[in-house]
């Protein structure tokens, strides 16, 4: 979606007094036009509707670690963040798990070229599928 789609979007969420849940899970893998805009961007300045936005994003897509199943929600209402919290006991993040990608995210260097890296290849098989 373009920016300019976006903040109709946003205008009708707030029009409404409507929640609206971005599911942004595969964003690192966007390679056509218009480019990614990251739903937190976009309303971040709209203080009116900051509670009624939620994001769903994915690490284990964006990282390329398929079965790790390593999610968040990012929301600034209370409400959510709480229920989420209640729902999160029911899928634990192994400890393995945590320790591995903490240990990958900490390390800034690594992951943003590993990050590069995974997205160049992503869009190379992408093209490959797309175009033949």
């Amino acid at each position: 979606m373009s920016y300019d789609e976006i903040d109709t979007l946003l205008d009708f969420v707030a029009s409404k007094d409507i929640h609206l849940i971005s599911d942004e899970i595969y964003s690192g893998t966007n390679f056509g036009s218009p480019p990614f805009i990251s739903m937190a961007q976009a309303v971040s300045g709209r203080a009116n509707i900051l509670a009624r936005v939620h994001i769903v994003v994915s690490l284990s897509k964006d990282l390329g670690l398929p079965g790790f199943r390593v999610g968040a929600i990012h929301s600034n209402n209370e409400s959510v963040v709480s229920a989420a919290t209640k729902m999160s006991s029911f899928g634990l993040i192994s400890s393995q798990t945590q320790y591995l990608l903490s240990q990958l995210l900490s390390d800034k260097a690594f992951t943003a070229n590993y990050i590069r890296e995974n997205t160049k290849r992503l869009k190379r098989r992408h093209s490959l599928l797309v175009k033949g």
